[in-house]
Parts: structure tokens; C-alpha cells; sequence
């Protein structure tokens, strides 16, 4: 929806020109732009332009100035999540263009040997046309939590921009992909003192947060008992103190059974509570639902504005009642941590098989110990699992744990595809090209996790205009992420603490129970009791599925039938697995093969 009111106007452009226009935001007499999201470093691209940070009325123009002077590199020097079409009259070239992190994008598709594009997947499905068969190979990578090819979407007709990339269409109709940004993965920042480190990433954290602090209405911010989230709302509180800074935590209702495990937070309250009393100006609440939200009974709700199905559509309806709340409150925007595990809270144990790789064996071996210690674990076990097993091919890895009878990666063996369709469009074998699930070492597991980030679903613009309330990421900001990519591995695992950067960073702004804490967080926790409200409809949609040709060819639907039959009583053991992954994802998919089908939901 590359329009200044959020509206589908999709625009089309042909061989000669535009042949049909949405409200553009900026206009001159030899271009166009058309532009979504923010850019948060205007003020940089001022100085570099202009020679002055001083602001000068709209930022538009400052865009279309970047990208004549930088072409198709311009995108390397915004910092936010965008979307963009630029079209340049005199030479006929449109430029279409999403962030490095693929957090905002533009689809694409060819009707009649023009090009049309927008932001939203239902914009161009609305076009006469655009035929809904789907990309079959990417359905599939999708069901199996594997990483699609960077360009793909659901639907065969219909391309992505990309993440990081540019795509260019001549007046000919000609395109090319030009890609704007990658991580210097050569980089490495060395510093003599460790305080040095930590100094470094809280200005960076200080700046991302502040980027993002923009804007009319309330701050808000998403307070879970994690890192990420903690370090995004307590940063907020100390930049803006003594203003007032909300904080809002998903909660289970009270007495509602949980699901339990030694190594997961089922409750977070009481950690986010002690995260707010450490800051007198955060303003915190629990917000919590013991019934479904309108999103969890009507897939149709979530189907158009994505165009798509949910990757996890349980906990969306989980955390939609905080969005709801954050719109009671006035706030046009929401900040979480979502991405903070690839950035500042990385954890550091693949560090360990780099250590081995490039030859630095007693720090190695140092580590090795000091972790086999803190897990009750011996070295050995340790270099084994951690140093010297992620050093092989995952083909081999894979053949180790077949040979001495292991359980393949829980994505394989809790997915609703149906094993034909998997065997058929080859998700075996890309699973074991591309590395997933098997362990690597840093630059391996960092390559993994950027190119899973890529290609995920962009959620951020559609939720944010389902809910009235926009979601940012500062975890996502470009510069904190280069910085975290090149810092040495020794700064994130040491003496077997994992996470150590971020649990120095973060002292002086989230309290000792949750910096010590080594936990997970699980969000819905409640699902056994989210779903058993639903029954009666999970039994008759999982019914109807064995009526529909694709759905059946596509879907375990037998499994499906039989987790819906089998149903547990106990919440607490409840297999996470097999009812979230299997029976409610593959459910949700197999209404959205109905909904392309024509079926009834």
C-alpha cells in the first residue's frame, strides 16, 4: 500500500510509463516517490546531503535527493524499517525497494506486460488478473521452518523485493537485482579493555531506542522477563525520565493450567515487575484475556490484511489484547525486543566451535570446562556438542544422530506437512543444504539466523495497520546489529556465562534475578486452555480439511485428526509440539488452502 493514507493503491507501471498512480508523497517534475515506514536517521542523511542536520520541513525530499545522488545504494544509509518506489521519468526506471532486514518489503507481479507493486499481498490479489496459484515450494518451506528462497511468496505469480536489495525495472520491463547491504563478516572490533565493549553497545542501544521514540501518543513498550524487551523499555525509561513510560506484559489469566517446564517462564509478571520497580517513571501493567481474541476465531481477520497464513498464529491472538490495550492508552506504537537474540542477547555457545576452528585451543578448553561445570556436564561432552560436532557438514551431523538412533530437529518432526509433500518438493534435502537446525559456528548460525530473518513474513506493517498501533524493533537497528556481528566471541561467552555482553550491558538497567536468570520465557503458555475453548471447532475445521483435495495433499491431516481426537488433560505435559505446531499451524494453513480453494472457513 504505497500510499500517504495506508490505503491498497497499487501503481503499474509499463513498458512506456505510469499508467496509473497512487497518491505519491512526493512529487517533482521528473519523479515520483512513494514511501512507507520511517526513516530514523534523517538527521545523518542531512549532514551528508546538505551539510546540516537541521530539519527543513517534510524528509521526503531528503529521500529523493539520497537516492539520485547514491542510485540503487541509497538504502545502505537509511536506518528503519521502509518500503519504497522511486520512479524517475527521464529515464523510465522504477526502483523498488524494502529494509536490510525485510521488516517492510513491496511484492511485485507482471499483469500484461506491466509492472504492478505494493506493500500488501491482498492489494495485488485484488488486481483483475493475478491468478492465486500458490508457490508450492514455498508453502512448503514455510510448514517446515525452512528458509524459502529470498524472493518468493505464497503465491507463484507474485515476487518479493528481496531483504537489503534493490529490484530495478527499465522501460523495456527488464529487471535486475541489486543488493545494497551485507554484513562485513571480516569485521572484527577489538578493544583493550572489556568495559570497552560494554561502553560501546550501550550507546548503541541508547541510540536505537531513541530512534524510535518518535511520534505522537503515549510510549509504550512490550516488558517480558527477557533481555530484550527489558533492555528496550528500561532504556526508554532512562532517556525519557522522569516522563512517563508504559510497560505492558502478556500474562496467563489467574487460574488458567499452564504449561510447565524446569527450563521456561510460564508466569513473566513477577520478573517484568521487578524491571519496572527499578525505574520510577515506568507505568507497568499485566494484560492478560481469559477468553479467545476475535483474531483466534476468525482466521478471515488475519488472512486479508496478510494475504497470507501465521507463521505462530496462537500467539499473535496471545499478544493482541497488550496491542489493544497500548490503542486504550493513546500510543500510536509499541517497542519490543523481537530480535534481540541475533543482536545484543546472543548467546555465544557456537563461539566454541570458531574458538576450534581458528586454533585458539586453550581459551577452547578454558571455556569448554568452565560451561561443563555451570551444565553439569564433562568437557568432553562439551567440546563434543558445542566445538568440534558443529564443525562438520550438516549431512554428517545428521548421519551421526540417524546412526546413534537421535530424534531429528524438532521443526522436522513437528510440522503439519504431509511427508509426501515434503518428499516431493524436496524440503529434506534443503533443510540439510541450507543448515537448519543443526549446529554451526558463528559465522554459520549468524548467516542462518539473518537469512531466516529475511525471509520472514513482513508482519510489522499489517499488524500494525490491523491494531491502529505500529511495532518497532530497536534490536533491529542496522548499526547496534554491525556491531554485535563483529564483536569477538570471547565477549559473549566467558568462564561459561553465555549471554555476557548483554548481562554487562544491561547492570545498570534491569535488576539481578533477571540478569542471573538462564530460563526461557514461553509465551502462551496457556495454550491447552486457548484451545480447548475451540474444540468443537478444531474437530469440525480439521473434518472439513479431509474435503479438500489440496489440503490433504499438503497437510498430515490424518495426524491432525488424531491430536484433535487424543485430546490431553493435563496442560502442565501437554506436547507443545504436536498442538501448537502441528494441530493449531497446520489448522490455521489448512483454512487459508481452504480460503484460496473457495471454501468455507
Amino acid at each position: 500500500m504505497l500510499s500517504a493514507d495506508g490505503m491498497p493503491r497499487p501503481l503499474r507501471i509499463g513498458p512506456i510509463g505510469i499508467v496509473g498512480t497512487p497518491r505519491p508523497i512526493q512529487c517533482s517534475p521528473d519523479s515520483l516517490l512513494a514511501i512507507t515506514g520511517h526513516i530514523d536517521n534523517a538527521g545523518d542523511l542531512r549532514r551528508a546531503l546538505v551539510g546540516t542536520a537541521e530539519r527543513a520541513g517534510d524528509d521526503a525530499p531528503l529521500v529523493v535527493e539520497a537516492l539520485k545522488r547514491w542510485g540503487s545504494d541509497a538504502p545502505a544509509r537509511f536506518r528503519g524499517t521502509i518500503a519504497l518506489a522511486f520512479w524517475e521519468g527521464r529515464s523510465g526506471r522504477l526502483l523498488l525497494a524494502g529494509d536490510a532486514l525485510g521488516l517492510r518489503t513491496v511484492f511485485h507481479t507482471r499483469i500484461d506486460g506491466a509492472v504492478a507493486f505494493s506493500t500488501s499481498l491482498r492489494a495485488l490479489l485484488a488486481l483483475p488478473g493475478v491468478p492465486r496459484d500458490l508457490d508450492e515450494a514455498y508453502l512448503a518451506a514455510f510448514l517446515s521452518d525452512v528458509v524459502p528462497e529470498p524472493d518468493a511468496t505464497v503465491y507463484a505469480a507474485i515476487r518479493r523485493v528481496p531483504a537489503a536489495c534493490t529490484v530495478a525495472f527499465g522501460r523495456d520491463g527488464s529487471a535486475s537485482v541489486h543488493r545494497y547491504w551485507s554484513p562485513d563478516r571480516g569485521r572484527r572490533i577489538r578493544h583493550r579493555r572489556d568495559a570497552d565493549y560494554v561502553e560501546e553497545a550501550r550507546a548503541l542501544l541508547d541510540q536505537a531506542v531513541r530512534r524510535q521514540l518518535h511520534g505522537p501518543g503515549p510510549v509504550v513498550c512490550q516488558l517480558s522477563a527477557g533481555f530484550d524487551s527489558g533492555a528496550v523499555a528500561s532504556t526508554a525509561a532512562r532517556l525519557l525520565a522522569p516522563a512517563t513510560v508504559h510497560a505492558l506484559t502478556v500474562a496467563p489469566p489467574d487460574g488458567v493450567p499452564r504449561f510447565e517446564r524446569p527450563s521456561v517462564i510460564s508466569d513473566e509478571r513477577a520478573a517484568a515487575a521487578a524491571v519496572a520497580r527499578m525505574h520510577p517513571n515506568m507505568v507497568w501493567e499485566a494484560v492478560s484475556s481469559p477468553t479467545l481474541h476475535p483474531l483466534d476465531e476468525n482466521p478471515l481477520r488475519l488472512f486479508l490484511p496478510l494475504g497470507m497464513p501465521c507463521r505462530n498464529v496462537m500467539n499473535i491472538g496471545w499478544f493482541a489484547p497488550s496491542l489493544d490495550r497500548a490503542r486504550a492508552l493513546g500510543a500510536r506504537a509499541m517497542l519490543g525486543g523481537f530480535l534481540g537474540n541475533m543482536t545484543l542477547s546472543w548467546d555465544g555457545l557456537c563461539g566454541l566451535a570458531s574458538m576450534a576452528r581458528r586454533g585458539d585451543w586453550l581459551r577452547f578448553w578454558r571455556e569448554a570446562a568452565a560451561l561443563g561445570r555451570r551444565r553439569g556436564l564433562s568437557t568432553a561432552a562439551v567440546l563434543r556438542r558445542y566445538g568440534l560436532k558443529p564443525l562438520l557438514p550438516p549431512r554428517v551431523q545428521c548421519w551421526l544422530d540417524d546412526r546413534r538412533g537421535m530424534p531429528r530437529p524438532e521443526s522436522e518432526r513437528f510440522s503439519a506437512i504431509h511427508p509426501d509433500f515434503a518428499h516431493d518438493t524436496g524440503m529434506a534435502g534443503r533443510r540439510l543444504s541450507m543448515g537448519h537446525d543443526y549446529p554451526g559456528d558463528t559465522d554459520a548460525m549468524r548467516r542462518r539466523w539473518l537469512s531466516r530473518v529475511q525471509t520472514l513474513p513482513p508482519l510489522m506493517g499489517p499488524l500494525g495497520e490491523l491494531f491502529g498501533v505500529e511495532l518497532r524493533d530497536p534490536t533491529a537497528d542496522l548499526d547496534l546489529l554491525e556491531f554485535c556481528f563483529a564483536v569477538p566471541d570471547e565477549q559473549y561467552l566467558r568462564d561459561g556465562t553465555t549471554r555476557w555482553l548483554a548481562r554487562r550491558v544491561l547492570a545498570d538497567r534491569l535488576p539481578p534475578e533477571v540478569l542471573g536468570e538462564t530460563r526461557r520465557g514461553l509465551q502462551c503458555p496457556e495454550f491447552l486452555h486457548r484451545m480447548t475453548l475451540q474444540r468443537d471447532a478444531i474437530v469440525e475445521g480439521v473434518e472439513m480439511l479431509e474435503r479438500s483435495p489440496l489440503a490433504t495433499r499438503v497437510l498430515d491431516v490424518a495426524r491432525m485428526k488424531r491430536l484433535a481426537a487424543d485430546w490431553p488433560t493435563d496442560a502442565a505435559t501437554a506436547g507443545l509440539g504436536d498442538y501448537r505446531a502441528v494441530l493449531d499451524r497446520g489448522l490455521h494453513v489448512g483454512r487459508f488452502l481452504r480460503w484460496i480453494e473457495g471454501g468455507n472457513q
